[in-house]
């Protein structure tokens, strides 16, 4: 599977055709590189109706004096990007099939064809700091897109700066931008131009008067919308094991189930039954990789804090090679819990389950009680959540090994099942309810910290007690990193109590009445 590259970049509409400003006056930057100078032909790939510039994805075939390749380029968190790079090959009627397995969430399978020509003529300059490393790249950009159908089509031009952090320093391309604004340069996003060209200005008819209707059906279908676009958004930075995507995708499947759980007084019943067992579905096949990636975060962590104290010659085992061993081992779960999740995404049953969401969004079976006040209808479903919770929370015995045998994990996690289902509801009604909705669901947060913080460590002794008999003299820092994982345990366990009375807090649940 080819690798994400990841940077920071915002892009802007240039006032003016000049050079994009910026140098040594910005925050840790010593010096700037020389001007360098590529001209770059593109030619941008996508489905008959233009699905992947609508989701804000790209597919182009890259030729020119730029790196050439395909290259496939989603969108992140803020001005985040993931890039795919692909050899070029001799393909140029459609895309190469391991990029269309890629934009699936968006192309649902249909073929990608060339539907943009670019021209960019583009100076680059690198920013240095004291060292000499390049810590970000200014460049000015002239730009000239043609559709290719049809064929007599004319041609657009503008001109662009871009900012590109290339270390993560948010400080730094905040810092470049901010200057950019106050010559007048205005933030683009470059799918949203090309589709411009492509196809128009987008037309946003409409959507000021569905935001005003306060039923409880509009609500909730509004949030189910949501989530089934940030699930589809999470697809294809899931596939390529993007930070924080699978996570992200498994948290949306989570809130959709619960959404159609404690909001089922708006539906029909048993109306979406099939949807919530499909949801659990992808739900649980994200779990183990999302659970292996803050372990392995934390396990690192604290083999970097032991290889600080570590005195050699002592006989206890050098932390340097636990710490391998580990990463190893942790690597290699992680592949096949990845491997997992790709099979799942690849399959027809996600593929019926994304069907099924957008249908039941678009022709949901609701009932009489949609069309009522959202807050008449949906507080009684969010305090039956939060009496739920309560309820897993009493079946929870104070005095459990925190080791936990496999009933006192099984309580633990119907607590957290519950107390993940009242943040999801309480969020649907936040928009209606405002401030002390959003300090419930804060509070129950809070909570379901405190038993992830325990989950993980159930999985990290698990994770440790695996590798004792390849360790060596290293079985004395994997014992050390076991011990510290069952004080973590402890301490979260006793932390149960507090988080519960603060999310249990009359105040927090008065709003409910």
């Amino acid at each position: 599977m080819p690798q994400p590259r990841l940077a920071l970049t915002r892009t802007y509409l240039a006032p003016s055709s000049d050079a994009a400003p910026g140098g040594g006056e910005l925050p840790g930057v010593a010096d700037v590189g020389a001007v360098s100078e590529v001209r770059t032909e593109e030619t941008h790939y996508d489905t008959a109706d233009l699905a992947l510039a609508a989701a804000g994805v790209s597919v182009r075939r890259q030729t020119g004096g730029a790196p050439r390749g395909w290259v496939l380029e989603v969108p992140g968190r803020g001005p985040r990007t993931h890039e795919v790079r692909h050899a070029l090959g001799r393909a140029v009627r459609t895309a190469p099939a391991a990029l269309q397995r890629l934009t699936w969430a968006a192309a649902r399978g249909r073929s990608l064809g060339p539907v943009l020509s670019l021209t960019t003529t583009a100076q680059a300059r690198d920013l240095l700091d004291p060292d000499g490393h390049v810590v970000a790249r200014l460049t000015t950009r002239e730009v000239q897109a043609r559709p290719l159908t049809p064929e007599d089509s004319l041609a657009q031009t503008w001109s662009e700066w871009q900012a590109e952090v290339v270390d993560g320093r948010r400080d730094l391309l905040d810092a470049v931008t901010d200057a950019w604004e106050a010559l007048g340069a205005e933030e683009s996003d470059r799918s949203a131009q090309l589709r411009t060209v492509l196809d128009g200005p987008d037309d946003d008819e409409g959507l000021d008067a569905l935001s005003a209707d306060d039923s409880a059906g509009a609500l909730v279908l509004g949030r189910l919308a949501q989530d089934v676009g940030w699930m589809l958004s999470q697809d294809p930075l899931a596939r390529i094991d993007a930070p924080g995507a699978v996570r992200s995708l498994g948290a949306a499947a989570r809130r959709l189930r619960n959404v159609l759980t404690t909001c089922a007084p708006v539906f029909a019943a048993g109306g979406a039954d099939a949807l919530v067992a499909e949801l659990a579905w992808i739900e649980g096949v994200t779990a183990t990789a999302r659970t292996l990636d803050a372990v392995g975060e934390q396990l690192l962590e604290d083999l970097d804090e032991e290889a600080a104290g570590h005195v050699a010659g002592s006989g206890t085992g050098d932390p340097a090679v636990v710490a391998e061993l580990v990463r190893t081992a942790l690597a290699e779960r992680s592949a096949a819990a990845h491997a997992d999740v790709l099979a799942a995404l690849d399959s027809q049953r996600y593929r019926d389950l994304v069907a099924a969401l957008e249908a039941f969004v678009a022709g949901p079976p609701t009932t009489k009680a949609a069309r009522r006040e959202a807050r008449k209808v949906l507080l009684p479903a969010v305090a039956d959540a939060h009496r739920a919770v309560r309820d897993a929370y009493r079946d929870v015995d104070p005095d459990a090994d925190t080791a936990g045998d496999a009933g006192d994990l099984a309580r633990l996690q119907r607590l957290r099942s519950a107390a993940a289902a009242a943040r999801d509801a309480a969020g649907v009604l936040a928009p209606r309810v405002g401030e002390a909705a959003e300090d419930y669901a804060d509070a129950v947060k809070d909570l379901l910290d405190v038993l992830d913080e325990h989950a993980g460590t159930v999985v990290a002794r698990e994770v440790l007690a695996g590798l004792v008999e390849s360790a060596g003299t290293g079985a004395f820092v994997l014992g050390r990193l076991h011990a510290l994982e069952e004080v973590r345990s402890a301490v979260a366990f006793h932390d149960l109590e507090s988080a519960w009375d603060a999310a249990n807090r009359k105040k927090s649940r008065r709003w409910m009445k």
